[in-house]
Order: structure tokens, then C-alpha cells, then sequence
């Protein structure tokens, strides 16, 4: 069984501790873009490996391999030079890739779709991703706005995690609203839903309402630490 982690936002190292499990159970990493609220935690879950490595030679015996939009490896030489660590350039332990349309790893693919999430009038380099294993299709939109992308990514998906940030009637080019996650769900037959990124201005039960008026599947709010079985 591989552990893949999709993100990694703030606190989400504490989360995989509170799951049980430890950096080094990682195999993969994927990032769906650069914000911080989905990459924050990132360079410290690097620095985890790097110091151990560094002062428990051999301790370490598996590394993941981070994937991400174009880029990642200078984001993270980058960071490594804002913090003046100075750990990243030259290490190489971890392999560190850009995405393609499809990648294949052991017994499962994981396709990418370039998606529009165009935040502070900057085309941001998004993704959502769509993971094929044994005849089941899990998939993530990532913070997105509607698009042929995230439509295509969760086209029959056994389970679609979505970008839930705004209420039906805010249309735009940063995230999908309510109506527009019930109506691309059901365009692309997804079989559960459920909905994650949820702002603290908006009411999460009435987004959840506002979905089911265009989407009769399953829904159901993410919660940290939930286990979704297939």
C-alpha cells in the first residue's frame, strides 16, 4: 500500500502525526500549486528528511518523491535561500518532478489536468489531479475555477474531493462556487462528493444545500482525520 500526500498546507504535518503516521511512511507527494495554504508545510516536511539524513546517517532508508505544477524544484531552492538554510541545492535524496499528462507509478496512474485559478489577476500554474487504481478513480480539483480541466479530471470518479469556497451566484475565476460543483458533478457522474476549502465567512451547511440542488449523489463536509472507504 503507497502513502500519498496531496498538499501540504499548514498543520498538516501535525495532522499526519495525529493520523499516525511519520514523514518517512511517505512514498509520494503531490502538490497542485504554489499558495501558501497549500504548500506552507512543504519545505519543513523536506527539512525533516534533510536533518535526519544529516544527523542520523542512514536513519532514513526511504524517501518520497515530491511531484508539482513547473517549477517545484526552484520553489523549493528558493525557500531554502529566504530561510537561509541553505539545505536544498545539492542534496538530491528526494526526487523532485514536474508534472506531465500522465504518470505512471507501480500499479496506479495519476493524470494531470491544467486548470484556471487566477488569483490577484495572476494566472496561477493549478492543477487538479485524477488518481486510477484497480478500476476506481479518486480525484481532487484543487483550488480552481469552472473549467473543461476539473471537468475532465472527475469525469465517473468513485470519490471527488472539490474546492468548496464559494456560495452559488459568485461566479469568477479563483474557485468554484456551489451551484458549479452540483452541476459539474453531475456532468461528470461522480459517485460521492465531498467537499473541502471551505472560507469562514460562508456557512458550510448552506453550501452544502446550494450543491445538492444541482447534485443528487452522495455529499459529505471533509473533516480532518476522516477515513473514506471505496
Amino acid at each position: 500500500t503507497k502513502k500519498i500526500l496531496i498538499d501540504c498546507g499548514p498543520g498538516t504535518l501535525v495532522k499526519l502525526a495525529q493520523a499516525g503516521y511519520k514523514p518517512e511512511d511517505l512514498d509520494y507527494v503531490f502538490i497542485t500549486h504554489f499558495h501558501p495554504d497549500h504548500t506552507s508545510d512543504l519545505f519543513p516536511l523536506f527539512m525533516n528528511y534533510r536533518l535526519k539524513d544529516n544527523f542520523e546517517p542512514g536513519s532514513v532508508t526511504k524517501f518520497p518523491t515530491f511531484y508539482g505544477p513547473e517549477g517545484l524544484d526552484k520553489f523549493l531552492s528558493d525557500y531554502s535561500h529566504l530561510t537561509e538554510l541553505h539545505a536544498y541545492d545539492g542534496w538530491g535524496k528526494i526526487k523532485v518532478i514536474d508534472y506531465t499528462p500522465v504518470i505512471q507509478l507501480d500499479d496506479f496512474a495519476v493524470k494531470t489536468y491544467k486548470v484556471v485559478h487566477t488569483a490577484f489577476s495572476y494566472a496561477t500554474k493549478a492543477y487538479s489531479l485524477r488518481f486510477e487504481v484497480e478500476n476506481k478513480v479518486i480525484s481532487f480539483s484543487g483550488d480552481t475555477a469552472a473549467c473543461s480541466g476539473v471537468e475532465n479530471a472527475s469525469e465517473n470518479a468513485d470519490v471527488f474531493v472539490c474546492d468548496t469556497s464559494y456560495p452559488k451566484g459568485k461566479v469568477n475565476t479563483v474557485h468554484l462556487n456551489s451551484a458549479e460543483i452540483g452541476e459539474i458533478s453531475t456532468k461528470s457522474k461522480v459517485k460521492k462528493l465531498i467537499l473541502d476549502h471551505f472560507y469562514p465567512q460562508y456557512d458550510q451547511d448552506t453550501l452544502v444545500s446550494e450543491v445538492r440542488e444541482n447534485y443528487k449523489g452522495e455529499v459529505l463536509k471533509a473533516k480532518d482525520l476522516d477515513t473514506i472507504e471505496l
